[in-house]
Formats: structure tokens, C-alpha cells, sequence
């Protein structure tokens, strides 16, 4: 069984095939669905929040409201 060491010139072929995929406009459309994901998140969370508490509110007093 042979041993090779690794040297950087071994990467460089990778290193530069990655880089040459990032863009500016690459971080900007991911900065930008990072912010959407997270904004849909923030209203998914809010509005479970505002039904478990209703739900709750309806057991707690029997009758529903909205």
C-alpha cells in the first residue's frame, strides 16, 4: 500500500472550480431567499401562535370567537 501526500497544487483545481461558481449575483439571490424563507417562517410562527392561543381561548371559555 502506496502513501501520497496531499499538496496544495492537488486542490487547486477544486479550489478553483468553487470559486468560480460564487458570484455577486450568486450571495445576492441566497441573501435573498434566506431573508424570504425567514420572513415566511416568522409569519408561519406567528400565525400558529395566534391559533393555538384562539383554540386555547375557546376551551378555556366554551365558545369559539374569532
Amino acid at each position: 500500500m502506496d502513501a501520497t501526500v496531499v499538496t496544495a497544487s492537488d486542490w487547486a483545481s477544486v479550489i478553483t472550480a468553487m470559486t468560480s461558481q460564487i458570484s455577486v449575483s450568486t450571495v445576492v439571490a441566497v441573501l435573498a431567499t434566506l431573508v424570504t424563507a425567514g420572513i415566511g417562517l416568522v409569519f408561519m410562527w406567528w400565525g400558529v401562535r395566534k391559533a393555538v392561543g384562539s383554540l386555547m381561548k375557546a376551551f378555556r371559555s366554551g365558545r369559539i370567537s374569532i
